[in-house]
């Protein structure tokens, strides 16, 4: 048995008793795929010693078990094969598949990218199932995955409505002003619930020809834009260090859009937009900004994709640059064949809203 919880702006209300039928309160999602590892991460109701059979058939022959009881289980999956796919089942659960990271010279490969999910439910369910069908081999979420970052029943129904697509496609997030600590939601389980490499507040990842780098782009007062010199230092080594033909980055608050200019839009701008152009950035991927836009700026493709769920925001102005936008639920669907990257933005019936496709500059 166990209390239901509200939460609200105000706190949480506990409002009647109900039973879990299922071992799982949250999970098993995956985190930090790489050609060789994944981390398979999964929340009980009762601490209990987590159990994982894997291998590279349903069959599964292989087994790996936790040392102590636990509420939070994370257990990494090690000695695979890169780009390959493989089986896993979590304390007897039925066995799903997943594909390991993609290493420099596998180039083909397919993931999503969408954000703003929120209170938006239904929305977010029919838009989880599409991706699902889609099979993408990762997830990008540009941010405010929840209504409220300190509410633990809002993350256990993301992970409830997310379940089918990331048990066998890792989420990659990003922070939102509705998950970031330094917002008036507070996000402290946020560094709980994901397992992401680096220091998780910003980090980078490779996966095939592509340096994808996520980004703290939000939550800060209008004469301190940019984070910090840290991450200013560190996003400046990521760039340099680059040796992939394809660079993306993403990160909740958008900088090209047609929703009306504020400071944090003009800061992006004066403040990241120099580095991004200076070292060749192929895309940008934000959110915020209810709906959907792709804009072109100097050769950089910057996408707003943020309608999860949701309320959808008007348009305001005429952004320079605008291709396309759209008043839509949706997420982006993205194909990489080398140096050629196609992408679909589908929207929450299926229809297809835009179509576009890039090229590598290096």
């Amino acid at each position: 048995m166990g209390i239901i919880i509200l939460c609200t702006a105000a706190g949480y209300l506990a409002v009647g008793l109900w039973t879990n039928v299922y071992q799982f309160q949250r999970g098993p999602y995956l985190q930090s795929i790489t050609p060789d590892s994944v981390w398979v991460v999964w929340e009980t109701l009762k601490p209990s010693i987590g159990q994982i059979e894997y291998g590279s058939t349903p069959a599964l022959g292989q087994k790996i078990k936790e040392k102590q009881a636990v509420l939070h289980h994370e257990m990494q999956l090690s000695g695979l094969n890169s780009y390959s796919l493989y089986y896993y089942s979590v304390n007897g659960s039925d066995a799903v598949g997943f594909r390991t990271a993609a290493v420099a010279e596998q180039t083909n490969f397919r993931f999503v990218v969408f954000g703003d999910t929120r209170e938006g439910r239904s929305v977010h369910k029919a838009l989880v199932k599409r991706m699902s069908d889609a099979a993408p081999d990762f997830v990008i979420h540009t941010g405010d995955m929840v209504e409220f970052g300190d509410c633990v029943i809002c993350w256990d129904d993301f992970f409830r409505v997310e379940a089918p697509l990331l048990r066998s496609a890792p989420i990659y997030p990003t922070l939102g002003n509705h998950e970031d600590d330094q917002s008036p939601y507070a996000g402290t389980y946020y560094f709980d619930i994901f397992h992401l490499p680096g220091i998780e507040r910003w980090y980078a990842f490779d996966y095939g020809n592509v340096r994808f780098i996520s980004l703290k782009a939000d939550g800060y007062s209008a004469d301190t834009y940019f984070p910090t010199q840290e991450q200013s230092d560190w996003l400046d080594d990521q760039l340099t260090s680059n040796d992939k033909p394809w660079t993306f980055v993403f990160f909740h608050w958008g900088g090209f859009t047609s929703r009306g200019e504020d400071f944090l839009e003009t800061g992006m701008r004066a403040r990241l937009v120099p580095l991004f152009e200076h070292y060749g950035v192929n895309a940008v991927f934000m959110g915020h900004n209810h709906g959907y836009e792709r804009v072109e700026v100097n050769g950089i493709t910057y996408i707003t994709a943020a309608g999860g769920g949701a309320p959808l925001y008007d348009l305001s102005i005429d952004e320079p640059g605008s291709q396309v936008s759209a008043h839509e639920f949706h997420f982006v669907l993205l194909e990489m064949d080398g140096d050629r990257l196609t992408g679909q933005v589908i929207g929450e019936n299926g229809n297809l809203i835009d179509q576009f496709e890039l090229a590598s500059k290096k």
